[in-house]
């Protein structure tokens, strides 16, 4: 099954665990990812841009997967599936909005937006399309006795009607359960918890370091109270404050907020059997290697 894919820029540097170990279940499920020919940032630093001109980075991503043939592409990062779903809406809507997307594009001598491009989220690829049955099938080390709170943020279902998660394979945009439901197939304990879709602060993340602490440790510790022995996340973004940047919760909520993080992909990787070293699992500054270790070298558990 051959997928366009988008990587996205973070994906390829400080977050290459989540671009590693989504290819490394891809291959293990039969897909074989065609990243989007002479791709460029996402456009999310463009965002407070003046109008339409937000829409040009997404739009030369779309127009560049349309141009190599592809009309539908599965995207990682949930900034980037906001990004690209954004823009995807717009051309949807056409009208004049379309017109100045299209001429924005011509005056850089980029390709046109000939064909309706559709974004979908890797999680919802991986529950609808590949479906939660075929991947059981593959694990082998099943997560039976690991306690994982899945979250999913605030770009994942949010804005509905721009989203293919929630338009095409209706995601509860109140109460996501796509995580939920795949890390059920893998056996691992779900935890359900109040945080599982409040914000981060990634936008603070640099410009405000007392309010990023506090979001990410109102998160971190709402997930291990109840009960969490790991964070599974789908966002880089959301990565910096609750992983790279976890000492910094720490920091401001204290100890309750001290809990391992790891992208889902990285848990499909290591119930598929591989070691965690190939998914980059030490590359998690929150001690998810540590983790990781001591579930795998306990055999009660497995």
């Amino acid at each position: 099954m051959q997928t366009a894919y988008f990587p996205g820029c973070s994906l390829k540097t400080i977050d290459r665990a989540y671009d590693v170990s989504t290819r490394v279940i891809a291959q293990d499920l039969g897909m074989t990812l065609v990243d989007v020919e002479d791709y460029s940032c996402c456009g999310a630093g463009e965002l407070k841009g003046e109008g339409l001109k937000s829409h040009f980075l997404p739009a030369r991503n779309l127009a560049h997967l349309i141009n190599q043939g592809e009309t539908e592409v599965m995207v990682s990062c949930n900034v980037c599936y906001h990004e690209l779903s954004r823009t995807a809406y717009a051309v949807k809507q056409g009208g004049v909005h379309l017109d100045q997307i299209q001429s924005m594009l011509k005056a850089a001598d980029e390709p046109q937006i000939l064909e309706q491009p559709t974004v979908r989220n890797t999680l919802e690829y991986l529950v609808n399309v590949i479906g939660l049955d075929e991947i059981a099938k593959r694990v082998r080390v099943p997560l039976t006795g690991l306690r994982v709170a899945p979250y999913y943020g605030c770009l994942y279902q949010r804005p509905a009607k721009m989203l293919s998660s929630v338009q095409i394979a209706g995601e509860d945009t109140e109460h996501p359960h796509f995580m939920h439901d795949l890390m059920a197939a893998l056996g691992a304990t779900v935890v359900e918890h109040r945080a599982e879709t409040t914000c981060c602060g990634g936008k603070n993340l640099l410009s405000d370091e007392k309010i990023s602490g506090r979001l990410t440790g109102r998160i971190l510790s709402t997930a291990k109270s109840s009960g969490a022995d790991v964070l599974a996340l789908m966002c880089p973004k959301c990565a910096g404050g609750l992983d790279a940047l976890q000492f910094r919760a720490i920091g401001t909520v204290g100890e309750s907020a001290q809990l391992p993080v790891m992208y889902y992909t990285q848990l499909i990787g290591i119930a598929f059997g591989h070691r965690p070293e190939e998914l980059h699992v030490g590359d998690m500054e929150s001690d998810a290697m540590g983790l990781i270790r001591q579930f795998l070298s306990e055999p009660a558990i497995r």
